[in-house]
């Protein structure tokens, strides 16, 4: 039976449910054949043919040059590994915070870079007399926080320049930085150090220190932070030794050597 058109749907979201109905029966069998997809899929030979084509070019069916016959690529089974490793890399990342709050009784921040700022994703403890601004899926600036300058510092020159032009700074607080000279400066201090800092330029009385991790696939998969108050920097060396430590087991639970 050939499926009829649908009027309260449009042709692109009908080609898209029709493109993953035969995803779907693929996956079920073997190999088929073009009229056995296309029986099983109710749709005429023709709109079958179109649909495979597309998703052959996009990699995700793979046609048998012997049989002549359809099956679905490993490309499905690429994106579904993908959405695994992110799952465990949030939770080796949240476990890891955890015990670096723990370890410091401070307030620590799990973020991750998205559309040049970054979004926090969890964030564990509460420094003595603190109120921050941050919330889990709020976003800040890359420029003025600890955890956005050392994901900036992994990034050549140009590509920090790039960022610098497409935006306006702000002037947070009297210490937030304004000029791309100050940034780079501030960044070439980040690459030696190895960790980045916030002195009260993004909240007034709080102090934040922050390194990026890795994964095997990615330089800067995210970054970490220590948040306390200006008064509990006299054990500064206390917690830029702790920063590292913990960026450095993130990375090395997440297969960056």
């Amino acid at each position: 039976m050939v499926q009829k058109e649908e009027t309260n749907t449009s042709p692109k979201v009908q080609s898209i449910d029709r493109a993953l109905s035969i995803l779907e029966t693929l996956a079920d069998y073997p190999s088929l054949s073009l009229m056995e997809l296309s029986e099983k899929v109710h749709l005429h030979k023709a709109t079958t043919h179109r649909l495979v084509n597309s998703l052959m070019e996009n990699g995700y069916i793979d046609r048998n040059p012997d049989t002549k016959q359809y099956r679905i690529s490993l490309k499905m089974f690429h994106l579904g590994n993908k959405r695994v490793h992110n799952i465990d890399f949030l939770n080796v990342a949240k476990s890891m915070i955890r015990q670096l709050s723990d370890d410091t009784k401070q307030t620590v921040h799990l973020v991750v870079e998205d559309n040049d700022e970054v979004l926090y994703i969890d964030k564990y403890g509460e420094s003595r007399g603190v109120r921050m601004q941050s919330k889990i899926g709020t976003k800040a600036p890359l420029y003025c926080t600890a955890v956005g300058k050392a994901l900036l510092s992994t990034r050549q020159n140009a590509a920090v320049r790039e960022y610098w032009d497409s935006i306006v700074p702000e002037q947070k607080t009297g210490r937030t930085i304004t000029t791309y000279e100050d940034l780079v400066n501030e960044l070439d201090e980040i690459r030696r150090n190895g960790y980045a800092l916030d002195d009260e330029e993004f909240e007034e009385g709080i102090v934040c220190i922050a390194a990026a991790f890795s994964s095997a696939r990615e330089v800067a998969a995210g970054a970490i932070s220590i948040s306390l108050p200006l008064s509990d920097m006299v054990d500064k060396d206390f917690y830029t030794g702790k920063i590292l430590e913990y960026s450095t087991k993130i990375s090395q639970l997440l297969g960056h050597f």
